[in-house]
């Protein structure tokens, strides 16, 4: 047999014992996606209990992991200074579920304006100094106001933005979902 050949089996038998991965990724992100439309407050705050004990966990390996590679690595210390900003966030979260269910959605609503200024500002920058060399710049310097002035009214309306952005999150999860548990069966398909 060739390589080619024993390499396309051995993908094969690797679908064929992982293809309900994707299958159980999908149902549980379109479940979350209709318990987001349905009922946002109480999975938001689902969310914001998980988040927490995963940064609580991740915080302490963090800090196992720095201390183990203490003598061998000089940049331990952002390790362990991770852990204990991951650990404090946690913290924070699974005491105060509700508040954090509320900040998550501002926060990213936030980081998103944010974000959308500072693309636009530099697809502007980009389109001036990249004129000589492309046509059409005039594009990205509109896509770039455009952006820009998207980001400012996300920072002026975050509760509206967030609001719009768990709609948005929720929709993409059941599209998505549904899309993961079609791949798994066509998955599996392939594989026999």
């Amino acid at each position: 047999m060739s390589e080619l050949t024993l390499a396309a089996d051995a993908m094969r038998r690797a679908i064929r014992k992982t293809w309900w991965v994707p299958l159980i990724q999908g149902i549980a992100s379109v479940i979350i996606g209709v318990l987001l439309l349905t009922n946002p407050a109480t999975t938001l705050i689902t969310i914001a209990l998980f988040l927490g004990a995963f940064w609580f966990v991740g915080g302490i390996f963090d800090i196992i992991g720095a201390f183990t590679r203490r003598s061998e690595d000089r940049g331990w210390f952002w390790p362990l200074l991770a852990g204990i900003i991951s650990i404090i966030a946690g913290l924070l979260l699974l005491s105060q579920p509700i508040a954090g269910a509320i900040i998550l959605p501002f926060t990213l609503a936030i980081l998103i304006g944010a974000g959308a200024i500072v693309s636009g500002i530099f697809n502007i920058i980009w389109a001036i100094r990249a004129r000589n060399e492309i046509q059409g710049e005039i594009w990205l310097i509109l896509w770039g106001v455009i952006s820009i002035l998207l980001g400012i009214y996300v920072l002026a309306n975050p509760g509206a933005s967030a609001i719009a952005l768990v709609l948005v999150i929720a929709i993409l999860a059941i599209v998505g979902g549904i899309a993961m548990v079609i791949s798994a069966f066509r998955l599996r398909s392939a594989a026999r």
